[in-house]
C-alpha cells in the first residue's frame, strides 16, 4: 500500500521565500480551501527577490528540462472557475536541463515590478498576484508549485476635494438634502456630514445609514452585480419634530471600525427611512 501511495507523490519538494519575508508587513488572505493564511505585502514598482529551494526525494535524482519562475498578476471569475486572465506575466530562467541529485537553491530577482492593480478577493471575482515555480519534465508532467503575495497600492492625498450635496424625496411628501464635508475618503477616514429635512409630509419610524460595497464583473448582457452591506447605523428614531425640523442629524462615521474595508476599493452610501 506504501507503494501505491509513493507513486504518486511529486519526486521533490518546492520552498519560494522572499529575501524580507521576516521584516515585511504581513497581510490575510483567503485561499480555495476557505482557509486564510498570512502573505507579504508589496507595492507597485517594488522589487521582489528571494529563493527557490528544490529538495529531491532521498534517495532520488530528479531529472529536468529546466526550472523556471515567473510573476504572474491574474483575474479570475468564480463562475469560469480555472480559466485564468494573466495582465502581468515576467519569466525568469532558474536552471537548463539537467539532473538534481540534493537540495538546491536558486536566487531570483523581479526589478521595479509594475502592479497597477490591487489584489482582491470578492464575491464574484478574484485578483491575485502569485509566483510560480515550474519545474519541466519528459513524458511526465511538469512540477509545478506557487506562492501567493499581496499588492496593496497607496496615493497621494487629493489637492482637489470637494463636499458633496444630494437631494432625494418623494414629489410633494418629502424632500431630503445629503450634504458630506468631502467626496473622497480613505480607510481609516471619518464620513462627516448633515441631512436637511426640507419637507416631510409622511410618517418615518426611523433613519439608518448604510455604507454598501457593489461589485460589478462581465460586460453587457453578462453583467453580474453583486451588493454587500458592510455597516449599518441608525440615525434617528421616530420623525423629526415641528420646530427643530431645521436642526440637520449630523453624520460621524469612523471607517477604521467599519469590518471588511480592507480589499474595498469603493464604496456607496445610503440612507433608509
Amino acid at each position: 500500500m506504501n507503494y501505491i501511495i509513493g507513486a504518486f507523490k511529486p519526486p521533490c519538494d518546492i520552498f519560494v521565500t522572499f529575501a524580507d519575508e521576516r521584516t515585511r508587513k504581513q497581510v490575510q488572505i483567503k485561499k480555495d480551501n476557505g482557509k486564510t493564511v498570512m502573505v507579504p505585502a508589496f507595492q507597485t514598482l517594488e522589487t521582489i527577490a528571494g529563493e527557490v529551494s528544490i529538495a529531491p526525494v532521498p534517495g532520488k535524482r530528479l531529472e529536468h528540462t529546466g526550472v523556471k519562475i515567473e510573476l504572474l498578476g491574474q483575474i479570475e471569475l468564480y463562475f469560469d472557475r480555472g480559466n485564468f486572465y494573466d495582465f502581468t506575466s515576467i519569466v525568469r530562467e532558474l536552471d537548463v536541463p539537467g539532473e538534481i541529485y540534493e537540495r538546491k537553491t536558486y536566487p531570483f530577482e523581479f526589478s521595479t515590478v509594475e502592479m497597477p492593480y490591487e489584489s482582491y478577493n470578492g464575491t464574484n471575482v478574484r485578483l491575485r498576484y502569485i509566483l510560480k515555480v515550474t519545474i519541466g519534465r519528459n513524458y511526465v508532467g511538469s512540477i509545478v508549485e506557487s506562492r501567493d503575495f499581496c499588492v496593496r497600492n497607496y496615493s497621494l492625498v487629493p489637492t482637489i476635494n470637494n463636499s458633496i450635496k444630494m437631494e432625494v424625496g418623494i414629489e410633494d411628501c418629502l424632500h431630503i438634502e445629503f450634504e458630506y464635508s468631502k467626496s473622497k475618503y480613505h480607510l481609516k477616514d471619518v464620513i462627516i456630514g448633515k441631512i436637511y429635512f426640507l419637507l416631510v409630509r409622511i410618517k418615518i419610524k426611523n433613519m439608518e445609514l448604510e455604507i454598501r460595497r457593489r461589485e460589478s464583473t462581465g460586460s453587457g448582457p453578462n453583467t453580474y452585480v453583486e451588493t454587500e452591506t458592510l455597516a449599518k447605523f441608525e440615525l434617528m428614531d421616530g420623525a423629526p419634530v415641528r420646530g427643530i425640523a431645521h436642526m440637520p442629524p449630523p453624520l460621524l462615521v469612523f471607517l477604521k471600525t467599519c469590518i471588511g474595508f480592507k480589499q474595498t476599493c469603493c464604496h456607496l452610501i445610503l440612507v433608509k427611512w
